[in-house]
């Protein structure tokens, strides 16, 4: 079902964006040929724009292309909430090349390194932008599981495996996350003429973040109560800040549980 373009920050760019994307792959559609001289950089400059396809349970829009060595994978995020448990959790991109709803292989990025800033006052004082800017600048690993010939665990983003993947955002504020796969790894040739299946899943914060959450909302609760118990006003709405700036509301839960869908494309074999 084709519906139409991508989304963005504001109502009028919200609907113009959703109106040129596709609603989700239909089942085997094709990948796209990846664009000539592709850079994975966490940027979307190389790849036809709008996107692919968009999910909405996750908020995401995505493109599948593959050449005749790599596979190759773009998102592009609006959803701040989806944003947040992005990066903070990582994406977990996974592959079936029997074209069955069952992960075989997956990488999971962008994943911060233990030197991720922490909220200090500099830095609420930043835009939202910059502030989500400094944490992918620390997303310094992927992880991945069942690669054909290579060991399960964590990789840093530099390695020789020549997987390869960046994040970034754009000047629109969307997260952009890119990787190559190479197809050695995932079982694939371009010659697969049946259905790969594919999973999305965008993980959750850890319990770690969740307290520090309770702890925030508690805390604010109790400056309420201690102003209406002076006769004083009590503290505007709180909007968060660092990982959580603006992150408050009804949404928030949505922070704490993962989201995937599948979807199945077949191989591209030809620009």
């Amino acid at each position: 079902m084709k519906i139409g373009k991508l989304l963005l920050p504001g109502t009028a760019l919200l609907a113009g964006l959703f109106m040129a994307s596709s609603v989700q792959g239909q089942d085997a559609d094709p990948n796209k040929w990846a664009p000539v001289n592709i850079q994975i950089d966490g940027k979307a400059t190389e790849w036809p724009k709008p996107l692919s396809f968009y999910n909405n349970d996750t908020k995401l829009f995505y493109t599948i292309a593959n050449d005749s060595n790599n596979l190759y994978v773009v998102i592009s995020v609006p959803d701040p909430v989806s944003q947040m448990k992005i990066m903070r959790a990582g994406v977990t991109f996974s592959v079936n090349p029997t074209g069955k709803k069952k992960v075989v292989s997956s990488v999971t990025f962008p994943l911060l390194g233990e030197d991720a800033p922490e909220v200090v006052e500099s830095q609420n004082q930043r835009t939202s932008i910059e502030w989500r800017r400094s944490i992918l600048q620390n997303a310094k690993h992927i992880n991945v599981e069942g690669l054909i010939g290579v060991p399960d665990g964590n990789l840093p983003v530099k390695n020789d495996k020549n997987i390869v993947s960046a994040a970034s955002l754009d000047d629109q504020g969307n997260l952009v996350c890119e990787v190559a796969i190479p197809l050695q790894y995932l079982g694939l040739t371009i010659s697969n003429d049946k259905p790969v299946a594919y999973r999305f899943k965008i993980n959750p914060l850890n319990r770690d973040d969740r307290k520090a959450k309770e702890k925030e909302q508690k805390d604010r609760q109790a400056a309420i109560a201690a102003a209406q118990k002076e006769g004083k006003t009590p503290p505007a709405e709180h909007e968060g800040h660092g990982m959580y700036k603006g992150m408050n509301g009804p949404g928030m839960e949505n922070l704490f549980y993962a989201k995937d869908f599948w979807t199945r494309q077949t191989m591209a074999t030809h620009r």
